[in-house]
């Protein structure tokens, strides 16, 4: 799985990123927690001064080097993060608060925020939707039936949620987005087993070979092109 996130997730992060850097976020030391293989953390380059990932999956820490050159990594947990204070002028979370205790993530947040930054969240569904065709949503549905995700594994989270939470923190702008990106048949088949609903199936006994050998004997064969990917984002900063 973790060899799976350097190499087949699609290049949606630097879209967003240039996105919330237009209303002046991500400059100067920027941490980036739940970076995975450090693919999150490789978009902010050259718009962070300096950028940091911890991760609490070390497989996946290994491989952070090799994909985002330049940037520090360490193994650690949103709730207990490895710096000093008042260290860091933004926080970048993609995909990543959903999993963890939201009060202790955002004490740690308080803590080594400088107080001019903030908190960067945005998050974006799987890319199920491809672009003036319904066979890609069709085929998905049968691909979560066929594995379905983990019950009750992640938080629910957008603007409006995050904005309500509270915590000393509070939405300073959001937006909602749809962004499309050409991906291959062969790379859309690695890209489905990084999934999450994998992950569990994995967890659960089911071979890898089995899970590969469906999706490229079901998935459609004609017509790739443009994948839409719809998320958000939203700047949370602190409250005076």
């Amino acid at each position: 799985m973790s060899e799976g996130y350097a190499a087949a997730r699609p290049p949606v992060h630097r879209r967003v990123v240039d996105l919330m850097a237009q209303r002046g976020a991500l400059t100067g030391v920027v941490l980036d927690v739940g970076c995975g293989s450090g693919l999150s953390t490789k978009a902010l380059d050259g718009i962070a001064r300096k950028r940091i990932g911890v991760e609490p999956a070390e497989a996946m820490v290994r491989l952070a080097d090799g994909v985002s050159p330049g940037a520090a990594f360490a193994v650690g947990r949103a709730e207990a993060l490895p710096l000093r204070a008042a260290s860091v002028v933004w926080i970048t979370a993609a995909g990543a608060l959903n999993y963890v205790d939201l009060p202790a993530f955002f004490g740690e947040a308080a803590r080594i925020l400088n107080p001019a930054g903030g908190v960067a969240v945005y998050d974006f569904s799987p890319g199920k939707v491809m672009r003036g065709s319904d066979s890609l949503t069709k085929w998905f549905q049968q691909f979560i039936a066929r594995y379905p995700w983990a019950p009750a594994e992640a938080l629910a989270l957008d603007p409006e949620i995050l904005g309500q939470l509270g915590m000393g923190f509070g939405v300073e702008s959001a937006e909602r987005f749809a962004v499309g990106i050409e991906l291959t048949r062969a790379f859309y088949v690695s890209y489905m087993m990084t999934e999450s609903n994998v992950a569990y199936a994995l967890r659960r006994g089911v071979y890898e070979a089995e899970i590969r050998n469906w999706i490229e004997s079901t998935l459609p064969e004609d017509g790739w092109g443009e994948i839409v990917f719809e998320g958000y984002w939203a700047i949370m900063q602190m409250w005076n």
